[in-house]
């Protein structure tokens, strides 16, 4: 069905694709192609295809684009700068929470969050662990509550994204998935910002680790 031909949508939906691994860095953007794919004109496409380039997604060519290719040094610079931040915004939720700011009902969404990313775990679903875990730490950023952290690590996620889909194929890893976004909750509801941000940094210092042991061996 084809989307609302703006260039907001067309770069949404295309942002959206990115990030679910529908193209592979390297892959070629054709605006010709996404044209059809999308439903809308070249000119959507061709502006959508701009702001993703500013954001360091995609890299323009001849009447498209390529997905943005980062080294395993870039990427690995990547985690490490997602795991300060993490850790910041997990410290704050918790002191919010310690505080009594953060209302009951956003923390049993948390809760629940967190779940889905284990009941995609159960069913072995590694494109619905991607998408529910990004879902769970974006939730975390925003009870956070400071807008500028949630605004750096939207783009933090959406780079590693497209670089990281093999982390949660492996299925030792997806499991471990649970168990630190559980002492990572529990953290949080207890008010505890010490534990809740290395608990945080720890989660993607091992994300970090699984991407390069598995890229060591290629």
């Amino acid at each position: 069905m084809p989307i609302a031909g703006s260039a907001e949508t067309a770069y949404q939906e295309l942002r959206r694709l990115l990030v679910r691994g529908e193209y592979k860095p390297g892959d070629r953007l054709l605006e010709e192609r996404l044209s059809e794919q999308l439903g809308v004109s070249r000119t959507p496409i061709r502006e959508a295809l701009g702001r993703l380039q500013s954001d360091g997604l995609v890299v323009p060519v001849r009447r498209g684009a390529v997905v943005a290719q980062l080294s395993v040094e870039e990427v690995r610079d990547l985690y490490h700068y997602r795991g300060a931040l993490e850790a910041l915004a997990a410290e704050l939720a918790a002191e919010r929470n310690g505080r009594g700011e953060i209302p009951p009902a956003d923390i049993k969404r948390m809760v629940q969050a967190r779940q889905a990313v284990q009941d995609a775990e159960e069913r072995g679903d590694a494109v619905a662990i991607a998408s529910r875990n990004l879902e769970f730490h974006r939730y975390i950023a925003e009870l956070s509550g400071n807008p500028f952290v949630v605004e750096a690590l939207s783009k933090v996620w959406d780079h590693i994204a497209i670089y990281s889909a093999a982390n949660v194929t492996d299925p030792v890893w997806a499991h471990e998935i649970n168990r630190h976004h559980v002492k990572l909750t529990d953290a949080v509801i207890a008010g505890d910002a010490r534990v809740a941000a290395d608990v945080a940094r720890q989660h993607i210092r091992d994300a970090a680790q699984i991407y390069d042991t598995a890229h060591t061996e290629e």
